[in-house]
């Protein structure tokens, strides 16, 4: 256990250098290098993002609050006091659309510290680093404490409905709606929408190749490493 008191950015830096320090290295070798390359467990660019947002989005006016990393064997959980902004919803979050910011001013200096982003992105940088490194997808929640955004070493259980099955069965490379429509033998665009598309992105089990657009007429779909495990792809 350990506690930090002091200005913004040292905390932030000894926070991070903290969960570093106290959570596993993983070893690995890549093709066509001899050298073995050892990385922290969890990405630590997603870990960092995580720590950005909580610093950043805070309820400062609740003194008695704070920022707390808790380190399990399962799971690394970073959270700060505060409920989500006004207009910010789990949704919107996953998907990047976040553009409500609780404390302005503090984000200004993250951003000018070079902490910090394009504002809505950090969600979307952390769900892709823990896909890239193969880890199940985080999750965020609210409770009366404050927000929590939690990321696991472990797969998460979810039900998997047939609709759901049915398109990742089909779906190779990447594809368009349409193209997934056809395969499928589907012409109700809304009924494939609700019942096969959404609950796929909603489980982490195919993705959007330009998440930050989502209605561009180039969107493709595509199985995240979730999907390709279920399908047997390892």
């Amino acid at each position: 256990m350990k506690s930090y008191e002091g200005p913004l950015v040292p905390v932030l830096e000894d926070v991070y250098s903290f969960i570093l320090r106290n959570t596993p290295t993983v070893s690995r070798f890549r093709p066509a290098d001899l050298k073995r390359q050892d990385e922290p467990f969890y990405p630590s660019g997603a870990v960092r993002e995580g720590l950005v947002n909580a610093f950043a989005h805070r309820d400062y006016s609740d003194f008695s609050g704070g920022i707390t990393a808790h380190i399990y064997p399962d799971r690394l959980e970073i959270s700060n006091t505060g409920k989500f902004p006004e207009g910010v919803t789990l949704a919107k979050l996953q998907k990047g659309t976040l553009s409500v910011l609780r404390n302005p001013d503090i984000a200004h200096v993250l951003y000018l510290r070079g902490y910090m982003e394009k504002i809505g992105r950090g969600s979307i940088l952390i769900q892709r680093a823990c896909t890239e490194r193969g880890l199940p997808l985080p999750q965020w929640s609210e409770d009366d404490r404050g927000v929590t955004l939690t990321f696991f070493t472990t797969e998460v259980t979810t039900e998997v409905t047939t609709e759901v099955m049915q398109i990742i069965g089909v779906l190779g490379g990447e594809m368009s709606r349409r193209e997934l429509q056809d395969v499928l033998g589907l012409r109700n665009a809304e009924h494939f929408r609700k019942a096969y598309l959404q609950p796929a992105i909603r489980e982490g089990l195919v993705e959007m190749t330009t998440p930050d657009k989502p209605r561009s007429s180039r969107q493709r779909y595509r199985l995240t490493w979730r999907g390709r495990a279920l399908r047997g792809e390892g």
